[in-house]
């Protein structure tokens, strides 16, 4: 009986730990902890111009992801379909399934030529992104810190996220590689401890040594750590697979490099659209409006996009999983795995939300906040402009699996209905035209085009697939909507 319960618990816990969804979560709710320890320091021990430039070098770190025009997400989704066993990476339709799927587990010669690409790549994109973060960085914190105290230290500060971005950036061709290859509850279990190090460190200096400068020192630190870590693991799991193709690789194959170009720089418009578009609206608005309402926007925006990315967990943490059931041709579990993904990363970005909501105010008045809170009619509206643009994005990925590409047109036309909407009612409406241009703009394009492709390529429809999805969500939120208005 003993022993039962111990094969029971270990069995339990092995579970637990191998998790990729639970693994994910463990990641995230540690670096949301930014918001509960961090967060709340940074409010009481930083000025309001301060905490505008802390947010900014946040948002322009962001746009480094805009150097990889679209790599990142493509040799990800590329090295999936070679450990899968697929004979290429040409586009997979329910039509051609059979030429391009594959009984075996790996493909270890494709995964080598993708491998020798990839290091090619990412030496050119790694000088882009210093490029960008230095340049664009510069003249959008000129301003800023023109307003704050202590400029040169803050000048000092940037100059090393700068340098870290080098090493950073190249470093991640080997989360590409382990994602790739489905060791998701890996990386975010390794990642846990590593967000713990460096949400602590942060702690410690803003409590003893609260400046930005210390505050910088220390994150860029744990950056680079962060590079060594998956630079480690990647040598280290699938029996040192990566070694083994690294001592294999050939010269470099154009014709493969032709290939990943054709799709990357699609997937690479269609970021430059969507993190671009939206991370550019933030450094305007911080360069005219007033300092306490662009630090309330930028709170309440932080917040949100915490939000967001928790609730991503059961999703996106199943994405190579995904595109190994498209090469292996398993419709059944593949549609298992999205709808299950959707519906709890829905219900996580509800319930987180409405905590939000409830809590946020007395929060802000228990540490002393000197920055306040957006109102809770525009809190209402980016919130349900950033749920309609991950509605969006979750039914893109699960058509981006079989490798056609069309991230650059619903980006660059929901970007476009985004930016022309908030331009003309700016006048009108104020901050309330951003929500506003998001809405119109991803809920007229984005979501239908995408879903349109998704439900094509599993044979559903809108109706069958949502009915259980999203639909019982968003009939919530609307209910929430009604009954916490009333009461207010």
């Amino acid at each position: 009986m003993t022993s039962i319960k111990y094969s029971y618990k270990k069995k339990f816990f092995s579970g637990f730990w191998n998790s990729p969804t639970i693994m994910t979560w463990l990641s995230y709710s540690t670096k949301a902890l930014i918001l509960l320890g961090i967060l709340p320091l940074v409010l009481k021990k930083f000025s309001p111009s301060e905490y505008v430039i802390w947010n900014l070098f946040a948002t322009i770190i962001s746009l480094q992801t805009l150097a990889d025009f679209g790599f990142r997400q493509t040799f990800t989704r590329i090295i999936s379909f070679a450990f899968g066993g697929a004979t290429s990476i040409d586009v997979i339709t329910i039509e051609n399934s059979n030429s391009v799927t594959s009984n075996a587990e790996c493909n270890e010669v494709l995964l080598s030529s993708i491998m020798v690409c990839m290091r090619f790549i990412y030496k050119w994109l790694s000088l882009i992104a210093l490029f960008i973060i230095s340049i664009v960085g510069t003249l959008s914190l000129k301003s800023p810190i023109s307003k704050a105290p202590d400029q040169l230290n803050i000048w000092i500060a940037w100059s090393l996220i700068a340098v870290t971005t080098f090493f950073s950036f190249y470093a991640k061709m080997y989360m590409n590689f382990l994602e790739g290859l489905n060791q998701i509850a890996l990386v975010r279990r390794v990642e846990t401890f590593t967000s713990l190090g460096s949400i602590i460190s942060s702690i410690f200096v803003l409590v003893w040594f609260p400046t930005l400068l210390n505050l910088v020192i220390v994150n860029q630190f744990w950056v680079l750590v962060v590079s060594f870590r998956d630079y480690y693991l990647a040598k280290n799991v699938n029996s040192s697979l990566y070694l083994r193709i690294s001592k294999n690789s050939k010269n470099l194959d154009k014709s493969l490099l032709k290939k990943i170009w054709g799709t990357a720089w699609k997937s690479g418009v269609g970021g430059l659209m969507s993190a671009g578009v939206t991370n550019s609206i933030s450094l305007i608005y911080a360069q005219i409006g007033n300092t306490s309402d662009v630090a309330a926007y930028l709170l309440a925006i932080r917040i949100i996009t915490q939000i967001r990315d928790i609730s991503m967990a059961p999703f996106y943490s199943k994405l190579p999983l995904l595109v190994i059931f498209r090469v292996k041709n398993d419709l059944p579990s593949l549609i298992s795995l999205v709808k299950k993904g959707m519906r709890l990363s829905h219900i996580v970005f509800f319930l987180g939300f409405i905590f939000v909501t409830v809590f946020i105010q007395p929060l802000l008045k228990i540490v002393h906040s000197e920055v306040g809170f957006v109102s809770m009619n525009l809190w209402f509206l980016l919130a349900f402009a950033f749920f309609t643009v991950r509605f969006g994005a979750m039914h893109l990925q699960v058509y981006l699996s079989t490798n056609h590409i069309i991230s650059h047109i619903v980006e660059s036309v929901s970007g476009l209905l985004f930016i022309t909407t908030s331009y003309l009612l700016a006048n009108v409406l104020n901050i309330y035209a951003i929500p506003v241009g998001m809405i119109v703009g991803y809920g007229l394009f984005y979501c239908w085009y995408s879903a349109f492709h998704s439900y094509k390529s599993i044979g559903s429809s809108c109706w069958t697939f949502e009915k259980s999805v999203s639909f019982p969500v968003l009939l919530a939120f609307f209910l929430f909507f009604l009954f916490y208005f009333k009461i207010n």
